[in-house]
């Protein structure tokens, strides 16, 4: 009678175990799944946050671009009036000394 009901017993710690088993199975299938849509959230928040800061860039390159062009244009302009002045600034002072002879 002592060995039957020790096999009872531990048939219902088996019982218990496989249950137990079960749910934490079920837990951690669970879990990971959470853990995967959090995963793929922040993989695609990345991109995106990726994607801006791509598009930014090139955004600011292309201002930059366009300021060093304007840059360019300003200092060919200063270049060509510096070049006028320095050719008009004789011509002036020989006015200049005309009239006062």
């Amino acid at each position: 009678m002592g060995y039957h009901t020790n096999e009872e017993s531990l048939k219902k710690c088996v019982e218990d175990y496989i249950v137990r088993i079960e749910k934490e199975g079920q837990w951690y299938q669970a879990l990971k799944a959470h853990a995967e849509e959090k995963l793929k959230l922040a993989s695609e928040e990345i991109a995106q946050v990726r994607g801006k800061a791509q598009a930014e860039a090139l955004a600011f390159q292309a201002s930059l671009r366009k300021e060093q062009v304007r840059i360019q244009s300003l200092e060919k302009t200063v270049k060509q009036k510096t070049k006028e002045n320095e050719e008009l600034a004789p011509i002036c002072d020989d006015l200049i000394s005309k009239m006062e002879i």
